[in-house]
């Protein structure tokens, strides 16, 4: 028998507190500010997490009628920037010359592995019709019988040159290495929309750029594309979708092995506009209808799939929704199979069928629209795509999405625009101000805000991972005269995206998108940053050692550590800390992901571990916590809860959003208060943890009552990552010593596995050890190499 790890389980005096077990989180029907006590019951809809903490979300009941804002999940969420500039740009008069015939063909470059359709990416059709031919079509034009499917090779296609094939815009490279040979780690799906497709000083560099999704071209409740106004002239989605500055983007774009998709935009804000969307997606011949426009637009075009922007939902009309995805891949696959069928969410997932309408014979992918969390009329000024945070955010919405649906089916939106909003102070995240008397609110793009930010310096909020800008501001209206107020600016920078970018690498999604393409300007940091993150892998691993007994009855224990990453782990190093003292070498490029240490009675120890992934990127040591054998609820220090169903809250009082709840044993690292409300002591934390540093998902920035006037709800606890040995025995080892001994000498270390004899089968081996305390039972337990359990002996 080969043994690697001998344990005592005794029934001491003392008892343990028990470490919580993983739990499924369990989500309520409403997510309302409650003013109850800190224990907050859970119920409702069940949804899976990695985490322990138990979350709370918003869940609407369905109606067939369609009213304005009744989305489902979505309710409470605020029209999105897509919406919003939608609506902005739709009196635009933009001069679009017709394009000619995409002659170059879409094939697809050598590092494209993502499934189109259940299968490898393949080649694609040149256009067949010129821009100028499909903008004079008429409206509710379709191919009079269905064309026979093209699934042939399809690498001889006419590849007779587009008209203005050299494209102006081909942009300098982002950064050094940045090459077509390279290869894009996952896809980056832009959305180019109509009112950039003319900027001449756009940047687009297609080395780093997977798929670009023109925006948009809109819909009636007939299933017809609306290509022209009621005065008969081309609407300016059509026109754009149309003209010679996209038949050159095109072309240039499919040499270099990246697509080009059409986004149809139905919108459901308004009331309105859900009678449409509703009309449209209740009707099986409306949306054959649409389905065959679409598709004939898409291939006349020489475009190589379709997005579609059906934002939000209309409550109800889920299943519909994905009755028109699948009848639009049937469509698609008429023509010719490979093209690319995508369709964007809200962060919150609602009733977006994510599940159905990706099944096969569905959406390859789903673009998460990872902004828009605070728009122009929030109450607090703050990021409007918080990677960590108080509320909802960027890192709960990787985790619900992913609960459900594959990550390679997933593709998180980032934000290249910023927004400003007037406040009441210069503090981070402060109240906003009337936007009449003192300025409304504005989406700001990132070229734009890079000289507010040079100008009035870059702040960094840490809790949620972004940077902002606070500077004053005179504010004239004839109601109000002269009023100076404060005035914040979130938004993204390359650092803040490339945290946002390791999340997606992490996480393992398929990829990442913006909105928009042409919001940098002529800016290439931006670039730089995806050739940084998605061309090579520079996202070092998260790691943690797993979350210690506060005592341990053996003076030998066992130490275990994890870390994530969207490569393999190469190796980790251990350090230990002994008594309080200076970190030390314990273990140096193991590949185990456990250890006995053998310690001392009486003496405490800490450890932290870091990893080394494949590609060489390495995780920092990041983690100071040492042992405290007096610690205390401070920042810095760590929480142990004391109650089942206690209330995680945004803020620090009983009418802040409760947004989920705790459970007995939940470790809590404080990173906030104390602060005196309602009756209630309240600290702010990042929790629950499993490990330390967090390398599990763990909400940030939440707020809990840790005691009332007379009841403890949360207590001190020691670091996770450290113990104290009091022991029930000490001198545990082999009564003939020699290299297979499990005492304390140096040279005893290297030795965890062995057999006396070296055959590994049916050993025997003297053991010894000294009691310290007077013991009700004793048990030997002896595992395996491979760590599973071989026998008890009692």
């Amino acid at each position: 028998m080969t043994i690697t790890a001998l344990a005592a389980v005794l029934a001491a005096p003392a008892t343990a507190i028990p470490a919580a077990a993983d739990r499924t989180a369990t989500a309520s029907r409403s997510a309302s500010s409650d003013t109850s006590a800190p224990a907050a019951a859970a119920g409702g809809e069940t949804t899976s997490l990695p985490a322990r903490f138990t979350p709370i979300r918003d869940v609407t009941s369905s109606t067939k009628a369609p009213t304005a804002n009744n989305h489902g999940d979505a309710a409470g969420l605020e029209p999105g920037i897509q919406y919003e500039e939608a609506e902005a740009h739709a009196g635009d008069h933009i001069r679009f010359t017709p394009g000619g015939r995409v002659g170059v063909p879409f094939r697809p470059r050598l590092d494209d592995g993502w499934p189109v359709d259940g299968k490898a990416p393949r080649s694609l059709p040149a256009g067949r019709r010129s821009g100028l031919e499909i903008a004079r079509s008429p409206v509710g034009e379709t191919d009079p019988v269905a064309p026979r499917n093209a699934d042939v090779d399809q690498s001889s296609a006419n590849p007779l040159p587009a008209d203005t094939a050299s494209l102006s815009t081909t942009s300098p490279l982002a950064g050094e290495g940045m090459t077509a040979s390279s290869a894009l780690r996952r896809q980056v799906f832009g959305f180019l929309p109509y009112w950039n497709v003319n900027d001449t000083g756009m940047v687009l560099n297609y080395n780093v750029l997977s798929t670009i999704a023109y925006f948009s071209v809109g819909a009636d409740r007939y299933g017809n594309l609306r290509k022209r106004n009621s005065d008969g002239t081309l609407t300016t989605g059509w026109a754009g979708w149309t003209s010679s500055r996209l038949s050159s983007i095109m072309s240039t774009a499919h040499s270099k092995g990246t697509r080009v998709v059409l986004t149809i935009s139905v919108f459901a804000w308004t009331s309105s506009q859900a009678s449409t969307q509703a009309a449209l997606l209740g009707s099986s011949t409306a949306r054959l209808n649409l389905a065959r426009q679409v598709a004939k637009a898409v291939h006349d075009r020489g475009a190589d799939g379709v997005n579609l922007d059906f934002e939000p939902i209309v409550s109800g009309y889920s299943d519909e929704f994905t009755a028109f995805v699948r009848t639009l891949r049937t469509q698609l696959n008429s023509y010719a199979t490979g093209y690319q069928l995508t369709f964007d969410t809200t962060g919150r997932i609602g009733n977006y069928p994510i599940e159905n309408a990706t099944a096969p014979g569905g959406a390859d992918a789903i673009f998460i629209m990872g902004y828009d969390y605070r728009t122009a009329s929030s109450g607090t000024a703050g990021s409007i795509d918080p990677l960590t945070g108080p509320a909802y955010d960027l890192t709960d919405t990787v985790a619900s999405f992913a609960s459900r649906v594959a990550p390679s089916k997933l593709i998180l939106g980032v934000p290249y625009y910023g927004r400003a909003w007037s406040t009441v102070s210069d503090a981070v995240r402060s109240a906003t101000h009337s936007g009449t008397k003192y300025g409304t609110s504005v989406s700001v793009n990132y070229e734009n805000v890079v000289p507010l930010a040079s100008q009035y310096g870059r702040r960094w909020d840490s809790v949620e991972q972004s940077p902002w800008i606070a500077y004053q501001k005179q504010n004239c209206t004839s109601t109000y005269g002269c009023v100076t107020t404060w005035r914040q600016v979130y938004y993204d920078d390359a650092i803040s995206l490339g945290r946002r970018y390791d999340l997606v690498n992490r996480a393992g999604l398929r990829g990442v998108g913006m909105w928009a393409l042409g919001y940098d300007g002529s800016r290439t940091e931006l670039w730089q940053e995806l050739g940084t993150k998605f061309l090579y892998d520079t996202t070092p691993p998260l790691a943690g050692i797993r979350n210690l007994a506060p005592k341990q009855r053996d003076g030998g224990f066992v130490v275990t550590w994890r870390a994530i990453d969207d490569s393999n782990i190469a190796r980790y190093d251990v350090q230990v800390s002994a008594d309080g003292g200076a970190w030390g070498t314990w273990l140096t490029s193991t590949t185990a992901t456990s250890d006995v240490y053998l310690g001392r009675d009486g003496h405490s120890y800490a450890f932290r571990a870091r990893a080394t992934d494949s590609h060489g990127n390495v995780s920092g040591w990041n983690v100071a916590s040492v042992y405290d054998a007096t610690p205390g609820l401070a920042v810095g220090g760590f929480g142990r809860v004391r109650v089942d169903g206690l209330a995680v809250r945004t803020g620090h009082d009983t009418s802040a959003v409760s947004v989920g709840t705790l459970n007995t044993g939940d470790i809590l690292a404080i990173t906030a208060g104390p602060v005196a409300a309602d009756g209630y002591t309240w600290y702010q934390f990042t929790g629950p943890i499993t490990e330390w540093q967090p390398v599990a998902y763990a909400q940030n920035g939440v707020w809990v009552a840790t005691s009332s006037s007379t009841t403890t709800y949360v207590s001190p606890a020691v670091a996770p990552n450290s113990t104290l040995v009091d022991a029930g025995i000490s001198g545990l080892g082999f009564s003939d010593g020699g290299l297979a001994s499990l005492g304390s000498s140096a040279s005893a270390t290297g030795y965890r596995a062995f057999s006396p004899n070296a055959d590994g089968s049916r050993d025997r081996l003297r053991i010894r050890w000294t009691n310290t305390l007077a013991f009700d039972s004793l048990t030997l337990k002896v595992w395996r190499v491979d760590g599973t359990l071989a026998g008890t002996v009692s």
